[in-house]
């Protein structure tokens, strides 16, 4: 979070006293990028040494023989900075000493960051270790959409998977099945998750199922169904996919084998087959996200009549039964 507010902070700053220059960048945040944000944010002095002596400083802080130089479009970038400066610093609005603050400022928040992201990385490698040697087999990567960062996540959060007696048990840990309602003898269901568990948990499962909806069939077949069929919005179908995904992680860590991807009649499937299924069955029309964006939950939720909406109380520890059986 640190490492992605300074490259918000160092973002705006550029973009906004040097408009077009990181965007003739390929990368925003390549070595090249970074090499230029350093030392090279005075406009002036780049066209003043020309675009020889910046083709070569760029290809210096290249990471490796062969990367693309993209000099000519910095140095016209530059160029364009120059002449919508120029009359600022005829009248002495802007000088030297400007740039030399903007400099510094810009490459003290890019050394910060970089102290932050070498911490990250070591943090990230010893985190990797320690997963290795509390899961050996890697089961859990073999889930579409559980990768690098979210697999340890899972690991560290579940802990001992025979604590949980069922998959409802996991289910209403998870806190991504919806919540209960219920007065005297009303009851409403299909509200809003509980978010009882960990919100870690939540974000990984999250970030896992969008990635894992676009190459496992039944996940696809679940996101489908909510958007097309019940109408819902992307994130109220992405609860669902989170719920059936957590179901998956579960069975994979109490019977300690890996997942064996199938299409939706059980049929084992290559990883290229199972896309090929999903574009061709369980792709969502652009449209249909379109008018699902433009519905607003809680304003249909307020417009409701006054005594649906206060009728009973929450009552957390009632939620919906847990998915199907993986």
């Amino acid at each position: 979070m640190d490492i992605t507010s300074r490259k918000v902070r160092i973002g705006v700053t550029v973009n906004g006293y040097l408009p077009g220059v990181r965007q003739a960048f390929t990368d925003d945040w390549s070595p090249q990028a970074r090499a230029f944000l350093k030392s090279r944010i005075n406009p002036f002095a780049v066209v003043h040494d020309g675009e020889s002596a910046l083709r070569t400083f760029l290809g210096r802080a290249a990471s490796r023989k062969g990367s693309k130089v993209e000099s000519l479009l910095v140095f016209q970038a530059c160029q364009s900075m120059v002449a919508l400066y120029e009359q600022s610093r005829q009248v002495e609005t802007v000088n030297e000493d400007f740039f030399v603050e903007l400099q510094e400022e810009v490459a003290r928040e890019l050394r910060l960051m970089e102290t932050e992201e070498a911490e990250s990385e070591a943090l990230a490698s010893h985190i990797e270790e320690l997963y290795r040697k509390i899961h050996p087999s890697d089961n859990l990567r073999t889930i579409p959409g559980v990768g690098e960062h979210t697999a340890p996540v899972f690991l560290a959060a579940v802990g001992d998977p025979a604590r949980f007696r069922n998959q409802s048990a996991f289910a209403n840990w998870e806190g991504v099945v919806p919540g209960a309602r219920q007065s005297s003898n009303v009851e409403a269901k299909g509200l809003r998750m509980t978010k009882a568990g960990p919100s870690i948990m939540r974000m990984a499962l999250y970030q896992a199922g969008d990635v894992g909806r676009r190459w496992d069939p039944h996940l696809a077949a679940v996101y489908y169904q909510e958007m097309v069929e019940h109408g819902k919005n992307h994130k109220q179908a992405m609860g669902a996919v989170m719920s059936h995904l957590g179901a998956r992680v579960l069975t994979v860590l109490k019977e300690n084998r890996p997942y064996e991807l199938k299409d939706v009649e059980g049929k084992p499937i290559s990883r290229e087959e199972a896309r090929k299924l999903i574009l061709s069955r369980y792709h969502v029309a652009e449209e249909i996200r379109r008018e699902r964006r433009r519905r607003n939950p809680r304003m249909d939720s307020a417009k409701a009549p006054r005594k649906d909406r206060e009728m009973g109380t929450y009552r957390t520890n009632e939620t919906a039964g847990a998915p199907q059986t993986v």
